[in-house]
């Protein structure tokens, strides 16, 4: 019986944003151990451009509930790579404001742990994968989300699923659905106002080896985070985390240069470098 009322969740969920987009999704499971050491590397893609009336029969023909419950797997679903976008997402959204998302009545929010929250507004109109990366990105600064968390094909845990990552078997669950509309272009307008400045030419990257510090306070991982027996292997995954947390090309260089392991002896770094940056942006941005 629990599986049935976990399905029904899952159903009602995904009817809601097939009542209102025709996007397609990516369905992933990622082992409860990969949540902590990426080097296991337990992700499975089940299906990949997914109609949205379509993906219950799929998940429950792969029997999702039963191997998220007894496997650990967890289940999220991803907006799939090219197409136009009518809905946007935040995550980790928290204290008042989720109480803020409310009152707005934005589109679905969904509760992902005892403390955090996903939010899914709903667009006036379709938008490229570009457009949807700017609309994001005001977003969650207006909803102090997950800076790190941007991509329009960011995963998504899925509500009816349990998310193993606290140990608590907490329920991924819908907790609000509403019909407010973003709109597109007072978003953008937005977007110019505060991230106007960033939209600057790409400054050529200078290697030059030296100390580097970022310099806005945040605590950043280092390349040692994401070290596995193929060396560039990691700096590729250090690469990608360093785009999702919005460093420039320099910054990226200046950190892959220092902190990965006799990198000028493994390769000709003036061209490796921004090779791997390159990449990393087409590969967490799209482009």
């Amino acid at each position: 019986m629990i599986f049935k009322y976990r399905e029904a969740l899952t159903k009602e969920f995904l009817s809601l944003l097939a009542s209102r987009s025709q996007m397609k999704i990516d369905i992933l499971l990622i082992h409860h151990d990969a949540l902590f050491d990426r080097s296991i590397g337990r992700r499975l893609l089940v299906a990949s451009n997914v109609e949205l009336p379509e993906a219950f029969r799929v998940m429950k023909e792969e029997n999702l509930w039963w191997k998220n419950a007894k496997r650990g797997e967890n289940v999220y679903i991803a907006w799939s790579r090219g197409q136009l976008f009518n809905i946007a997402t935040v995550d980790d959204i928290m204290g008042k404001y989720v109480d803020r998302f409310k009152a707005k009545d934005h589109f679905l929010l969904v509760q992902t742990s005892q403390k955090k929250y996903q939010g899914y507004f709903l667009l006036d109109r379709p938008v490229d994968y570009k457009t949807l990366h700017k609309i994001q990105k005001v977003l969650c600064k207006t909803y102090n989300g997950d800076k790190g968390a941007l991509s329009p094909v960011q995963l998504k845990r899925l509500v009816g699923f349990i998310n193993t990552k606290y140990g608590d078997g907490f329920v991924v669950r819908l907790v609000h659905s509403g019909n407010s509309l973003v709109s597109v272009e007072d978003a953008l307008k937005l977007y110019e106002k505060w991230f106007g400045k960033e939209e600057k030419k790409i400054k050529p990257v200078s290697l030059k080896r030296e100390s580097f510090s970022f310099l806005d306070g945040r605590e950043l991982k280092t390349w040692k985070d994401f070290e596995c027996d193929d060396l560039s292997v990691a700096d590729m995954r250090y690469a990608c985390y360093l785009v999702r947390m919005g460093l420039s090309d320099e910054e990226i260089a200046q950190r892959l240069l220092t902190e990965s392991p006799n990198i000028e002896r493994r390769h000709k770094v003036d061209d490796y470098i921004p090779r791997t940056i390159r990449k990393a942006k087409l590969y967490v941005w799209g482009y």
